[in-house]
C-alpha cells in the first residue's frame, strides 16, 4: 500500500469584493490580487509536493460575484496539476446550482464536484475511499449522513461543508458529532468556519476533523497566520501538517499613547512596536491607540499614515480609544455645568454593572470634551 498525500483547503471566496479595508484603489486592487496569489500558491504546493489529492471544502468561487473569466482562469490552473485529483464540496457561497460555473463550464478530467446526494469515490491504487456531498442551495439546515460499510483496512476520507460542532439552529448543514463518530473516517475535511480548528473524535480510528480556515484573511476577525493542511498517509499512520499560505496577515496591535508629547513620538513608538521587516510591514494593520492623551496633543491622522507609508507599511488604519488626561478630581470640584456633569457621571459609574462601565466612561470623556470646548469658545 503506497503512501499518498493531500492538501485540504476551503473558504477562498474568490471574487468576493474586498471588505473592511478603507484603502485607496491601489491597495484594494493589490488586496484583490492577493487572493488569486494565495490560490496559485496552493496549486504550486500541489506541484512541489507531488500531491495526490486536493480537497476544497466549499465557498471556493463566489457564486454571486464570480466572473466567467475568473472561472476560466481557475480551470487553466487546475490543468497544470493533471496528476492531482481535485475534489470539491460546494458550500453555501458556491452552491452546485444549474447556472453555476461548476456546471456550465467544462472542467478538467481531474476535477470532481459533489452534489447534494452523498457520493462515494474509490481510488484502488491509493486504497482510499472518499465520501462527499455539497450544497445546491444557499441554506441547508438539515444534515444527512452517508451509509458506511463495516470496518475495513481501507483509508477513509470525508469532504463536507457545514457547521461543526453542531449548532441546531444553523442553516448551514449542522453536523452532529454523535452521528459523525461511528462513521470511523480517518480524516474529515470540513469547510465553512474561517477560523482554523482541529478535533479528534473518540472512535477506533481516532478520526481527525479539521477546518483549515480561510487561507487568506477576509476581514478583521481573521487575524494572524492563515493555513492549508497537508496530509500524508503512510502504511502506519496519517500525518497532518499546517502550512502557512497567506500573502498578508490582518494584524491588530494596541499602541500606548500615554507619555507621547508629539506626533513624532507616537510615530516612533509605532515603529518600535513593529520593527522593519518585509513580512511585518506588508501586512494590514489596525492600530488601536490607547491610554491617556495629553490635553494639548493633536493628532493628524493623515500625516501619521503618510509617515508609516514612507516607512514601508502597506496598509494601516487607526482606531482612537485614548482618553484625555483630565484631572478628574480637580474638575469635580468646579462649580457650574462641568462639575455637576462630572459628579453625576462618577455616581453612575459607582453603581454601574461591569459590562456598562466602558460605555459610561466613554460618555464621561466625550461629555467633558464637549463641555470644556464650549467653555474655551465662550472664554
Amino acid at each position: 500500500m503506497r503512501d499518498i498525500t493531500f492538501i485540504h483547503t476551503a473558504d477562498l471566496h474568490i471574487d468576493l469584493p474586498i471588505r473592511g479595508l478603507k484603502g485607496d484603489e491601489r491597495q484594494l486592487a493589490t488586496r484583490k490580487e492577493d487572493y488569486r496569489k494565495t490560490f496559485l500558491r496552493i496549486v504550486e504546493l500541489c506541484l512541489e509536493r507531488k500531491v495526490n489529492f486536493l480537497f476544497i471544502a466549499g465557498d471556493f468561487l463566489e457564486y454571486a460575484k464570480a466572473r466567467r473569466q475568473t472561472a476560466t482562469w481557475i480551470i487553466n490552473q487546475f490543468k497544470k496539476i493533471p496528476d492531482t485529483n481535485i475534489l470539491i464540496s460546494p458550500g453555501n457561497h458556491d452552491p452546485f446550482r444549474e447556472d453555476s460555473y461548476y456546471r456550465t463550464l467544462s472542467w478538467p478530467e481531474n476535477t470532481h464536484f459533489f452534489s447534494d446526494e452523498w457520493e462515494t469515490i474509490w481510488f484502488p491504487d491509493a486504497n482510499l475511499r472518499v465520501w462527499g456531498r455539497g450544497f445546491t442551495q444557499f441554506e441547508e439546515g438539515v444534515a444527512s449522513y452517508p451509509v458506511v460499510q463495516d470496518e475495513t483496512e481501507e483509508r477513509r476520507i470525508m469532504i463536507l461543508h457545514g457547521t461543526f460542532p453542531m449548532q441546531e439552529d444553523s442553516p448551514y448543514y449542522p453536523i452532529s458529532e454523535e452521528k459523525l463518530t461511528p462513521l470511523a473516517m480517518d480524516y474529515i475535511a470540513l469547510g465553512h468556519m474561517h477560523k482554523a480548528k482541529d478535533i479528534e473524535l473518540n472512535n477506533q480510528r481516532k478520526t481527525k476533523v479539521s477546518y483549515p480556515g480561510s487561507p487568506e484573511a477576509l476581514n478583521w476577525k481573521e487575524t494572524g497566520e492563515r493555513r492549508v493542511i497537508f496530509g500524508q498517509f503512510t502504511q502506519e499512520f496519517l500525518h497532518i501538517e499546517s502550512i502557512p499560505i497567506e500573502q498578508r496577515r490582518y494584524c491588530m496591535d494596541e499602541i500606548l499613547v500615554t507619555g507621547c508629547n508629539t506626533e513624532v513620538e507616537l510615530r516612533d513608538r509605532i515603529l518600535e512596536k513593529i520593527p522593519p521587516s518585509e513580512q511585518n510591514r506588508c501586512n494590514c494593520y489596525r492600530l488601536i491607540l490607547q491610554g491617556r492623551r495629553k490635553i494639548d496633543f493633536e493628532l493628524s491622522e493623515d500625516w501619521l499614515l503618510l509617515q508609516l507609508e514612507e516607512e514601508g507599511f502597506f496598509y494601516v488604519e487607526l482606531v482612537d480609544e485614548t482618553i484625555p488626561d483630565y484631572d478628574l478630581e480637580k474638575l469635580a470640584q468646579v462649580e457650574g455645568l462641568t462639575g455637576v456633569f462630572l459628579r453625576r457621571m462618577q455616581e453612575r459609574l459607582k453603581e454601574a454593572k461591569e459590562e456598562d462601565r466602558e460605555m459610561l466612561e466613554r460618555a464621561l470623556y466625550q461629555g467633558l470634551d464637549a463641555l470644556l470646548a464650549s467653555e474655551v469658545s465662550r472664554g
